[in-house]
């Protein structure tokens, strides 16, 4: 992926892998050779308001131990998701072939994986009991709470923002500044503009509700690898000023933070 970024001409890029931070360092280290600026990131699966939220993380310290247990918890709870949807499945005669799941790891195996693994194997063609697995599988755990991300983030020295705003309700893809209010009160430090899923009409939007609320806007090309359709890795040029601006949020947010003798840095 790195290498693919410094063919399309990419200055930076932030690896915000789904609860997982595993990639980082081997990005970074393929940063140096290919010239390329790796920012290290997380992408948070959270709740809040009722609803499924991302919440971004830039510029965290991958090994920073309150993140790595908050990870840990959330890959339990994974792991006991899909144990209960294949003990359903078996219970209904179902069989989910659990070898093959693995092929589909992104991170690891999850509700997502058991849905493409049912689809391939026939199981949401051929199963009566179809339906009843795919919104069982697809039921997944949200380990953390949006503040709670937030909070995780801050710890391990980053910024947090939220992805995807236009995602949160379908019905209403332009959500008014006050929307927010309480996640910037939780410490949110920025709002995703540029995104594959938020057209111009909705970038500028969200680029007005940062600014009101006194936030980054920040953006990315969400790529999740190659595709049918082509990589998006580069698709949403994000100006080099939005990355000064969020690290000089980071630069704040690191000052306000005390030393191992409680005084600030």
């Amino acid at each position: 992926m790195v290498e693919e970024a410094a063919r399309r001409d990419l200055a930076a890029i932030a690896i915000t892998d789904h609860d997982v931070v595993g990639g980082i360092a081997e990005a970074q280290q393929a940063g140096q050779r290919f010239g390329v600026e790796v920012v290290p990131g997380i992408e948070l699966t959270a709740e809040w308001d009722g609803r499924l939220a991302h919440i971004l993380g830039y510029f965290i310290d991958p090994a920073h131990p309150e993140l790595v247990v908050g990870l840990e918890r959330a890959r339990e709870q994974m792991a006991a998701h899909v144990r209960d949807v294949l003990d359903a499945a078996r219970a209904l005669g179902v069989e989910i072939d659990e070898a093959a799941l693995a092929r589909y790891r992104g991170r690891y195996v999850s509700g997502a994986t058991l849905v493409l693994g049912m689809l391939e194997q026939g199981i949401l063609r051929g199963s009566p009991h179809a339906r009843q697995l795919l919104l069982r599988a697809s039921r997944e755990p949200r380990p953390f709470s949006a503040a709670e991300a937030i909070a995780l983030i801050h710890a391990a020295g980053g910024v947090a923002s939220l992805a995807h705003p236009v995602k949160l309700r379908r019905s209403e893809p332009l959500l008014p500044a006050r929307t927010f209010a309480p996640l910037v009160a939780a410490g949110l430090d920025g709002i995703e503009a540029w995104q594959i899923v938020q057209g111009p009409t909705v970038r500028d939007h969200y680029r007005r509700v940062a600014e009101a609320l006194g936030l980054v806007a920040t953006g990315g090309s969400d790529c999740h690898g190659p595709r049918s359709v082509g990589m998006r890795l580069g698709t949403q040029r994000v100006p080099a000023a939005v990355l000064s601006a969020m690290k000089q949020c980071w630069r704040d947010r690191r000052r306000a933070l005390p030393d191992r003798t409680g005084s600030p840095r």
